[in-house]
This record gives structure tokens, C-alpha cells and sequence, in this order.
């Protein structure tokens, strides 16, 4: 059998894992997001190392921001050396494999092309509700990068604004998991300590503020997935994120959904809302099918 390294660079952390040519994931570890080039390629090292002992064809990697496919890593992110460094070239000429290297939201989209909840979808789009709202848009089972690489970019969308005070309020500012917890930064019992399933749980609980949060949250992400399907009309909507595994998301989702059409009777065509299969594995899994399609075609078994 043979196996493609998988690399999920993330903020905090980063995820190294052994994907099969199937879509197996083998073996996974984690490891504290490394500060310079330096210390990336040593983790990068002893992983490599110590998966020597498997057939390995190639390596993929899932990053933050916007991913030239030459390997160049444009626009800010919370790892800095990506930017500074090409880190698709370095790997490449390192072990002489054939590596590939995508958008992180990207990735998880193609995850769910491949083996989750899109599978039989020609068109979907995929949020991703963390810290800000990112996405990724998918027609025709290709993606939809964008003439600046910023197709999906959802998180970007202004869904609020006083214009006599010039404020614009994004998506992300507002329905992000983020967002969520931090309207309740100056309130008891968390005050800063508020997380999104405390807020769930609060909320639950009958705490006011926090059931306010919740529905703001909510009723944005109800309004967010209304334009996309009006704009892009796809097969199917997918919100992925941790806070999706909170018990009742998608009934709470679909309550607000109910409330938007009742208010707009115009839009005949309701969104076929759907949670991601894959949650904390879906880069991973997206990177090895971006691999496959590059590299391997062939052997690709969706």
C-alpha cells in the first residue's frame, strides 16, 4: 500500500498524519505550531523519519491563507514563516517527493468531495465557522479559486453596516465561533473565559446574554448561507467547524432558516443545509485528494 504524508499547519497547533491512497488515515499526531522555518523542518524531520518504514509517494499540506500553486503563501495569516518562506519548494527538494499544498478551508472542502457529505454533489459550497468565517466554493467537483485566490472567502461578506457612522460589519465579526463568546466578555459567570460550548451550555441554561448571543449567531449564519444560495445557487450548503458538535446546530440552524423565509416569501428555493463528515480530520483528508488529483488521477477513487 502506498501513503502520502499529510501536513494541516494551523495557528496553534500542527497536524501530521498518514493517509493510504484510499483515503485511510493511518496514523496522526500533533504537535505545538513550531516559530520559525527552522524548527517547522525539523518536526517535519523526525515525522518524516519515523514514517520511512511505509511506502510514501508524496506529500501534501494544508496552510492558512491564500496558496499560489507554486508554493507562495499570500496575504496574513497567524504563522508567519509561510509567508517568508516557500514551504512546498523546501519539502520538495528536502525528499524528493512530489508535494502539493492548499488553502486550509480549501482542503476541507475536497474532503468532503472525496469521501463526506458532498459526494455525490456536482456544486456546493463548505463554511467554516473558528475563529473567523472561511469557505470554500466547489462547482462542477473543481474549485473556485477566485481571480485573487479569495473565491469562498465568506468571512469577508458585509452583513452589517450603519452608513451614517461608516461602520461595516463582516461576517466573520459577527457570526464567527469567536464572535460568539466574545459578546459575553464582560459578563458573569466566564467573563473572558467564555467558550463556544459554554455559551451552549449558558444558554441552555436560560442566561440571557448568552442566549442573545447564540441567536445573533445564529440568525448571521442563516443569513450568510441565504445569499450564498442565491448568489451561487449550489446542491448543498455545508457547515463544518468545531461548534458544529454542539447537540441540536443544525436544528437551531434550520429554526432560523424557517424565520428568514417566513420574512421573505419571494425565495421559493430553501438551502439544503448539511454539517461537514469530517471535522477535525477534514484538512488532512482534503490534502491527500488534492494530491491524488494532481499527481495520481488515475489511482483517485471518489
Amino acid at each position: 500500500m502506498e501513503f502520502l504524508l499529510t501536513i494541516d499547519i494551523g495557528g496553534t497547533f500542527i497536524k501530521l498524519a498518514l493517509i493510504s491512497i484510499t483515503g485511510q488515515l493511518v496514523e496522526k499526531e500533533e504537535v505545538s505550531t513550531p516559530q520559525s522555518i527552522e524548527e517547522f523542518s525539523d518536526v517535519i524531520d523526525q515525522y518524516y523519519k519515523r514514517m520511512k518504514k511505509y511506502s510514501l509517494i508524496g506529500i501534501s499540506i494544508s496552510s492558512p491563507g491564500s496558496v499560489t500553486d507554486t508554493g507562495h503563501v499570500l496575504g496574513y495569516s497567524a504563522v508567519p514563516f509561510i509567508h517568508e518562506h516557500n514551504v512546498k519548494h523546501l519539502l520538495s527538494k528536502r525528499y524528493g517527493l512530489p508535494v502539493f499544498m492548499e488553502n486550509d478551508a480549501n482542503c476541507a472542502a475536497l474532503s468532503e468531495l472525496w469521501k463526506g457529505a458532498a459526494r455525490e454533489c456536482e456544486t456546493f459550497a463548505c463554511i467554516v465557522c473558528g475563529t473567523g468565517v472561511g469557505g470554500a466554493l466547489v462547482m462542477n467537483k473543481k474549485l473556485v479559486k477566485g481571480a485573487n485566490l479569495h473565491g469562498g472567502e465568506f468571512g469577508y461578506s458585509i452583513l452589517a453596516s450603519d452608513t451614517h457612522e461608516n461602520v461595516y460589519e463582516t461576517w466573520s465579526e459577527m457570526g464567527s465561533s469567536s464572535a460568539l463568546s466574545r459578546r459575553l466578555k464582560h459578563q458573569p459567570p466566564y467573563f473572558e473565559g467564555w467558550t463556544g460550548p459554554r455559551v451552549f451550555e449558558q444558554a441552555g441554561k436560560h442566561h440571557v446574554e448568552a442566549r442573545k448571543s447564540l441567536d445573533s449567531f445564529f440568525s448571521t449564519l442563516a443569513i450568510g448561507i441565504f445569499n450564498i444560495q442565491y448568489i451561487v445557487d449550489p446542491e448543498k450548503i455545508l457547515v463544518g467547524g468545531g461548534i458544529t458538535r454542539q447537540p441540536d446546530f443544525l436544528e437551531e440552524l434550520e429554526q432560523r432558516m424557517d424565520r428568514l423565509l417566513e420574512a421573505k416569501p419571494i425565495a421559493k428555493v430553501r438551502p439544503s443545509i448539511s454539517l461537514c463528515h469530517y471535522l477535525d480530520e477534514a484538512q488532512l483528508v482534503g490534502t491527500a485528494y488534492g494530491w491524488l488529483k494532481e499527481y495520481r488521477k488515475d489511482d483517485l477513487r471518489v
